[in-house]
């Protein structure tokens, strides 16, 4: 790693946020998409290996999921959840194994993600609240919520939009129908006012040990590290995809049921216990949107201690501040490079027409609002957006500089001498 960067972001942020050995690291287990339609023998071992060792999680619960694919934005039937799946979910209730959260109403895409390997990079992806109207929000949100308390006799307290993703309209719905805790990824948005408690995701299963083993290197005590898991991350439910089998995670378990500086809880349990979890400390940690907007070469570069934690206030702020510093070091320096190679493109463009040289200004121009457009599309800018929209913007300057700048100062030089100022015009 270079130096500098190691000065920057491998400081401690202060002796304030580091713990003693007493400490106990909080890991909150997320499973989702548990619905009509998923696989019930497996979330049943899930819950029983839970429950022998006496460990919680959240599950997020689909009330009415889409009969066909989620991906598909057409109009389908809604499965409502089979018997036996409430008596699995009752069961694991009742004993305290688990606690469910609202994910979503139909877990079904309301827009088609754009894909492809030019267009992927920019974003959209795929959601059933982002962009949906505020009423039809509403109506989602309090039916779920209604048909999952009238089936399992239990108040839902938590919120998991599908995807991850939602926008400003979703937050404020969910706290005017009575939801304490929401949970998505570190790159949504926030509003500051907002009475939510947030506990994002920062890990999947696969990657448990490793974060763990950053947290006792990082050693903020108000650290928290949030595990989101499917179905589709265990081979016995998807064997080209799945990172872990059956077995693999009935060890995890037990590792981590001998760690004596570990609790394992859902998301409720930890947003009751784990100090502020309000949209200032989500705000700091919002730190996803910086490492999906860092070159990939970069990012390996950078220390990746903190990327699997939820850090508390004053640790996320310094890491946050260090991290601008670098990324936009970064981007300034493609722009910087940008320009300077529009900038001596726009002469030679300028000498043969100074039409072609204004046309120049005029596509770079409407060139840098379309990558800015796509990039931001969503709210999901990624590497391949950021890079291309400082691009743009630093070839939008040298252009104009190049072409426009230069044949105004070209005009000046050919004018006679008692033209060029006000005092001699007189």
């Amino acid at each position: 790693m270079p130096p500098i960067l190691g000065l920057l972001l491998l400081a401690p942020a202060s002796p304030a946020d580091c713990a003693g050995d007493g400490a106990r690291l909080t890991i909150v287990l997320r499973y989702d998409d548990v619905d009509a339609k998923s696989d019930m023998g497996l979330e049943a071992r899930i819950l029983s290996a839970l429950r022998s060792r006496g460990m919680r999680c959240t599950l997020g619960v689909t009330p009415r999921v889409v009969a066909g694919s989620a991906f598909d934005p057409a109009q389908q039937e809604g499965l409502p959840l089979p018997p036996e799946k409430i008596a699995l979910l009752k069961d694991a209730l009742s004993d305290g194994t688990a606690e469910v959260a609202l994910h979503g109403f139909s877990h079904q895409t309301v827009r088609r993600k754009i894909d492809g390997g030019f267009m992927k990079p920019f974003g959209r992806y795929h959601s059933e609240f982002f962009g949906v109207s505020r009423p039809e929000q509403e109506r989602k949100m309090a039916e779920g919520k209604r048909i999952l308390e009238e089936t399992l006799g239990v108040p839902v307290k938590t919120f998991i939009p599908p995807w991850n993703a939602y926008d400003w309209n979703t937050l404020t719905v969910a706290a005017d129908l009575g939801f304490e805790n929401f949970s998505a990824a570190r790159r949504g948005l926030v509003l500051a006012s907002s009475p939510l408690r947030f506990v994002p995701r920062t890990c999947d299963v696969a990657d448990l040990r490793e974060a763990v083993a950053s947290a006792r290197r990082v050693k903020d005590r108000e650290a928290l590290i949030v595990v989101l898991f499917h179905h589709y991350d265990f081979r016995e439910s998807s064997p080209q995809n799945g990172r872990i089998d059956f077995g693999g995670f009935e060890s995890l378990l037990d590792w981590l049921s001998r760690q004596g500086d570990l609790r394992i809880v859902g998301i409720a349990a930890a947003a009751a216990s784990s100090g502020d979890l309000g949209p200032g400390r989500f705000w700091w940690n919002r730190n996803a949107l910086l490492w999906q907007i860092t070159p990939p070469l970069l990012n390996r570069l950078l220390p990746s201690d903190a990327k699997p934690l939820y850090l508390g206030v004053a640790a996320a702020r310094a890491l946050k501040v260090r991290l601008w510093i670098v990324v936009l070091g970064v981007y300034l320096g493609i722009a910087a490079a940008a320009g300077w190679l529009a900038g001596r493109i726009a002469p030679r463009l300028r000498a043969r027409s100074p039409r072609l040289a204004r046309g120049a200004v005029g596509l770079s121009l409407a060139a840098f609002a379309a990558v800015v457009v796509a990039a931001l599309w969503d709210g999901e800018p990624y590497s391949g957006g950021a890079t291309a929209a400082f691009f743009m913007a630093g070839a939008c300057v040298g252009v104009w500089r190049g072409a426009a700048g230069g044949s105004a100062r070209s005009a000046i030089l050919r004018a006679p001498r008692g033209s060029r100022s006000p005092a001699g015009s007189g």
